[in-house]
């Protein structure tokens, strides 16, 4: 995949900013351990903003990793319990 995500009307206002911040770090960084720093950073930054909405933040900038390229298939988080993975998605790649 590889390719830049075209902002979309549809695209969830909570996270433009932190689609563009990805995309800068990962052209900067690849698959490497500074983009996973700024991954971890962008999360925790959009976790405190929308924390009635963690979940699906989370989840939200998972998909835009996996839409990247970064990832093959993002691993999301289950409505029911935050701390595994979903069981609906993946289910395969669970430890």
């Amino acid at each position: 995949m590889n390719a830049r995500i075209r902002r979309t009307a549809a695209m969830d206002p909570a996270l433009v900013t932190a689609w563009e911040q990805l995309q800068v770090h990962y052209d900067t960084y690849q698959n490497s351990a500074p983009f996973w720093t700024a991954y971890q950073a962008i999360q925790d930054a959009l976790t405190l903003a929308h924390p009635e909405r963690r979940i699906d933040v989370c989840n939200q900038l998972a998909t835009l990793a996996e839409q990247l390229g970064v990832v093959d298939h993002a691993q999301l988080l289950g409505e029911r319990c935050a701390e595994h993975v979903s069981e609906d998605r993946y289910a395969e790649s669970t430890p």
